[in-house]
């Protein structure tokens, strides 16, 4: 009797990555259907930096859909389009606005993996009767069995330069079991070299996003101004971190933990050496701007809360009694293209990792062994054994070491 061939959904977004991977699981042999995912773009737009006048999101562009169609037709593969605008304005642009009005820096790629891209995609993969979703993702997922029970583990992808694991932290147990990222085993170059072997060579020459995908500009503020309430954009002082006013921002939602240009306060005296501005804390109660050296930027603890742990059943590290010292050591990577850093975890609860470790009610402490630069509330800090993804949590108040 034929062995019955799972179903899977690939998104494809018409990029290589994305080809490729459709690609790859048609020559596996799984019944493979092409989905492109439609997310919301901004109707405020007048014009593109490029000089194109429609409205696009940079993930999903009409360019895009029609190179993904021709994939499809190439590979002999049903193709389809889901229309994710409302949910992804409500789940991940609203997001975005939401948190800098709240005076932090979020990161709505990561919310977008969560809960649209193994979110809703997922719930559609189920409704539809198909087993996989697959996309063209950096990272790798592998298969474990551990004490009778089968464990999904999230690792780093064998291009240490476009791994993606950092981005994928929220998943689950039951979420991996359902996902599938075929590049993950290979190095951007030879994806290329796949390409030209599966007849798409054209994929090759697709540049890819390096900024957010749902606004044209390439910085943010533009956006922020389009769509955030007036008064969040009330100027206010710049004041040192010994309490001198040396200038005027022009709306901290324009501003971020550790950044130098845009403060217009270079030359102010009191800067002892010459040395540049940072900024090193958003005050939005008193709507000022704290700045300081580049010693200032640097921490030595964050707390982190909104935690995700992949193993569901997670008590520390293999060699680490977590029962009994209430602590456990990690590999903590701060921004996704910074080295993780050796660090001790507690939660301040005091309750045992694995007890309701997913979600807000738990805040863990995190105490890096060398104070960390510009660690910024709003981002994640998320956590590694090896090449191993433990999980994360979305980065809060500060204990800083100045």
């Amino acid at each position: 009797m034929n062995k019955i061939r799972k179903k899977v959904l690939v998104g494809m977004s018409g990029g290589v990555d994305s080809s490729v991977t459709a690609c790859l699981l048609k020559e596996q042999g799984y019944d493979v259907i092409g989905i492109h995912l439609r997310f919301w773009v901004d109707p405020e737009v007048p014009a593109y930096e490029d000089g194109t006048k429609f409205p696009q999101n940079k993930c999903c562009t009409l360019e895009g859909l029609t190179r993904t169609r021709q994939v499809a037709a190439k590979l002999g593969i049903p193709f389809y389009v889901l229309n994710f605008e409302d949910s992804f304005k409500e789940k991940v642009v609203d997001f975005f606005v939401d948190g800098y009005a709240q005076g932090i820096t979020p990161n709505p790629c990561i919310e977008c993996n969560r809960t649209i891209k193994f979110g809703l995609f997922l719930q559609k993969m189920k409704e539809l009767g198909a087993d996989y979703i697959a996309t063209g993702h950096y990272a790798r997922i592998q298969e474990k069995k551990q004490n009778g029970r089968i464990k999904y583990e999230l690792l780093k992808a064998k291009d240490t330069a476009k791994d993606q694991s950092y981005f994928l932290y929220t998943l689950t147990q039951e979420k991996l079991k359902h996902i599938l990222f075929p590049i993950g085993d290979f190095t951007k170059p030879q994806v290329r070299e796949m390409a030209n072997k599966y007849g798409i060579p054209e994929m090759n020459q697709q540049k890819e996003s390096q900024n957010l995908c749902f606004f044209p500009e390439s910085k943010h503020g533009p956006f922020l101004q389009r769509y955030m309430k007036k008064h969040a954009f009330t100027h206010g002082p710049i004041i040192t971190v010994s309490g001198q006013k040396i200038g005027e921002h022009n709306g901290l939602p324009n501003y971020t933990i550790g950044q130098r240009k845009g403060l217009a306060v270079g030359g102010i005296k009191g800067n002892q050496d010459g040395t540049p501005w940072y900024v090193v804390r958003i005050d939005q109660a008193n709507n000022a701007l704290i700045v300081g050296q580049d010693l200032d930027l640097f921490s030595e603890k964050l707390t982190a809360h909104t935690l995700n742990f992949i193993d569901d059943e997670f008590t520390g590290i293999a060699g680490q009694d977590f029962e009994k010292s209430g602590k456990f050591e990690v590999a903590a990577k701060i921004r996704s293209r910074f080295p993780e850093q050796p660090a001790v975890c507690a939660f301040i609860d005091g309750k045992a990792a694995n007890a309701n470790v997913r979600g807000s009610k738990n805040i863990l402490e995190v105490k890096f062994n060398r104070p960390q630069r510009a660690i910024t509330p709003g981002q994640s800090v998320v956590f590694y054994d090896g090449e191993k993804v433990l999980g994360g949590g979305i980065i809060g108040v500060l204990n800083r070491q100045i």
